[in-house]
Order: structure tokens, then C-alpha cells, then sequence
């Protein structure tokens, strides 16, 4: 049996996979060759944003605010193909299809297994 690690948090593994949803979302627009396009903007700067805050959140296990952003950003990334009008481009589709459903899920699974280790906690 080993022993607990005091450093890990329920929310570290789905900030990990948000943190690399983030970064693909970032540096989708150039391996679609989108980045010419108006909406790759889109992808920087909420790819950015995901990525930052799951790596505070990473570090900050008590932040469950960041999760409930990234899970709005994450509907965001969702949506965004029809806000923009790039559904006739089935690979940046489906990229934002999967990429915004992981990191919705991601993060209310981050979110959600903080409030549970919260409320397990103060029942003792």
C-alpha cells in the first residue's frame, strides 16, 4: 500500500487534460491551415485562455472558479463552428466539436470532484 500524496487534488488529472485541450486548440489553426482565416483568432485566444486557467487551476486546487470558466469555454469551442460559419470545414468541425466537449467535460469533472472532496471532507 502506498501512501496518499498530500499534493494531489481530485482536479489535477482533468486540469492536465484540459491544459493540452487548451494548447491544441491553439495551435489548431495552423495544422488546418486556418490560420489565414477570420475565425482562427478564435482558437489563440480561447485555446490561451483554457490553457492558462487549467494550469492555475493545476496549482491551485482551492480556484473551482477556473474549472466553471473553462466548462463555459468549452461551449464556447462547442458553438463556435456555426457562430462563424465554418461548418463546411468538416476538420475544423469536428475539431471544435471534440476539442469543446472535452473541455466541458473536463472541467466539470474538475469542478465537480473538488466540491465532493470538499463535502466528504467537512462531514468528518
Amino acid at each position: 500500500m502506498t501512501p496518499a500524496r498530500t499534493d494531489a487534488h481530485p482536479a489535477r488529472g482533468a486540469s492536465i487534460i484540459t491544459l493540452f485541450a487548451g494548447l491544441w486548440l491553439f495551435v489548431s489553426p495552423w495544422i488546418y491551415g486556418a490560420y489565414g482565416n477570420s475565425y482562427a483568432w478564435n482558437s489563440w485566444i480561447i485555446g490561451a485562455l483554457i490553457f492558462l486557467f487549467a494550469l492555475i487551476r493545476m496549482n491551485h486546487p482551492a480556484a473551482t472558479g477556473l474549472s466553471w470558466l473553462n466548462s463555459i469555454l468549452g461551449i464556447w469551442t462547442f458553438v463556435s463552428p456555426w457562430v462563424y460559419g465554418y461548418t463546411g470545414n468538416t476538420g475544423r468541425l469536428i475539431n471544435s466539436l471534440c476539442v469543446g466537449f472535452l473541455v466541458f467535460c473536463a472541467a466539470l469533472v474538475g469542478a465537480n470532484n473538488e466540491r465532493m472532496s470538499h463535502d466528504s471532507t467537512s462531514t468528518l
